[in-house]
């Protein structure tokens, strides 16, 4: 049962509330700010119902307390005065809203029912946030190719604007992520991120998703909803294989493209919108153009176009990518493994990787599920798919006279950081992030291919 506050110092006003709600929630009664705020500090509350005007501390000044030490509880002020600009302080200040005395019990029941749900939504968007920043970490962007570096790079330029972003790349190659990275790039990265995942949706609950419905816009809708876009508010909104948009819900998104305001299913209200958005496709959406994709929301999607390469296209990242999800998963997973037996590195960086980065993560992840008592992940931990290049499944490395793949990777590898450190003067930091990785993962690899750099040598290069 929820639990709501009444702040008030007139007995009569407690005891209204007290009759209209307490048959559907837990009450507490306070007549002035100390009692508030001892409550508030020995018991969990949904919601303070607070009056503007009391004797001692008043209203305002009880609310900066509340919003400074309870953020999460949505404030409800009570007027009984006919001035506006306590009001309008009091929503200044961050109150979720207002009602006025004499109580309408219809509209306050109203009220309070928005404030408890937009509370429930925020808290909600809140914890998926959280999760999906363990799941899709930032520094979890690797690499260090030149098409990758380039993506990123076109990555953080687009971020700094408020451009339509459209992300082109294989699934699996990290579009979500990268679309991820530009949100928490921005100003916008206090706001909300919120995930569209076009694909799975039909044309009656894709709109109701994106806009939300009134009540009664259709049956089954018994109450308000807010759509995607009242979620996303200032931040980001992230359309998820935009390509199987239908061309009914395509056009809505473009009036939301172009006059930056929408109705919810059922609504008259015309609500303002100041999301940012960002598109992701796995298909050449030009040649969708006109069959099954309109070319002026192509145009209006397109201004930033960001291409993720694969896996197969970057198998200098093999190592690196390898690297960092073992060094996540035997944390999370509590394993033994300490890193790849000599041959296993070599056949994963022959490998084609049809699912790419997410196929790699899955892979690393199976094996040390499987195989995580294990010291090594030795090359017979693979999936028999790996062996189907023709490869030996252990004796790769031993190749007479040439250099075996893992040695040239290594050298490679090697030959980039040693030139990224020399370019940052010797700084980590800086070097890692040219290379597009964290200098945790740089000093890792620096250890294990026994790169040696110091500012001084840097300076004597120079």
């Amino acid at each position: 049962m929820k639990h709501i506050l009444v702040v008030d110092d007139e007995l009569g006003s407690r005891e209204s509330l007290r009759t209209i709600f307490e048959k559907e929630f837990q009450l507490s009664l306070a007549e002035n700010a100390d009692q508030a705020i001892q409550l508030l500090s020995k018991e969990r509350v949904d919601l303070v119902l607070l009056d503007v005007i009391m004797p001692g501390r008043d209203g305002l000044s009880l609310l900066k307390d509340i919003q400074n030490m309870y953020p999460d509880v949505p404030v409800v002020m009570v007027s009984a005065s006919t001035s506006v600009q306590p009001v309008i302080e009091a929503i200044r200040i961050g109150a979720h809203d207002y009602v006025t005395k004499p109580f309408d019990v219809q509209a306050i029941r109203h009220t309070v029912s928005l404030a408890l749900e937009s509370s429930a939504l925020q808290r909600r968007v809140e914890v998926l946030q959280d999760e999906v920043a363990r799941e899709y970490p930032i520094d979890g962007i690797i690499g260090v190719s030149a098409s990758f570096r380039k993506a990123l790079g076109d990555a953080h330029k687009a971020a700094l604007t408020d451009a339509t972003v459209l992300i082109y790349g294989e699934s699996g190659t990290g579009k979500e992520l990268v679309a991820r990275s530009i949100h928490e790039w921005s100003a916008r990265k206090d706001d909300p991120f919120v995930a569209v995942h076009c694909a799975s949706m039909t044309d009656t609950l894709m709109e109701s998703e994106l806009f939300g419905h009134e009540k009664g816009a259709f049956t089954g809708a018994d109450k308000q909803k807010p759509g995607r876009f009242d979620l996303a508010g200032n931040g980001s909104l992230f359309f998820d294989e935009v390509s199987e948009m239908s061309m009914t819900t395509q056009v809505k998104l473009l009036r939301v493209l172009q006059e930056k305001e929408f109705m919810r299913v059922g609504g008259t209200r015309v609500i303002h919108t100041n999301a940012r958005i960002i598109g992701a496709t796995n298909k050449n959406l030009k040649e969708q153009v006109p069959h099954s994709f309109r070319d002026d929301l192509y145009y209006r999607l397109s201004v930033v176009p960001i291409q993720l390469p694969s896996l197969r296209e970057r198998k200098e990242d093999i190592p690196l990518l390898a690297t960092y999800f073992l060094d996540q998963y035997k944390q999370k997973l509590e394993v033994t493994t300490k890193d790849f037996a000599p041959g296993t590195m070599e056949l994963m960086c022959a490998y084609d990787w049809p699912g790419n980065v997410r196929e790699l993560r899955n892979i690393i992840e199976r094996m040390l599920v499987l195989h995580g008592k294990s010291e090594l992940i030795t090359p017979d931990s693979l999936p028999e798919e790996f062996f189907g290049n023709g490869l030996p499944p252990m004796n790769l490395h031993e190749q007479s006279g040439e250099r075996s793949l893992a040695d040239a990777v290594n050298a490679f590898e090697r030959h980039m950081i040693e030139r990224a450190l020399d370019e940052a003067n010797g700084v980590q930091t800086r070097a890692a992030e040219a290379l597009g990785t964290t200098r945790r993962i740089l000093k890792y690899r620096m250890e294990k291919l026994k790169i040696q750099f110091r500012k001084e040598e840097a300076s004597a290069v120079s």
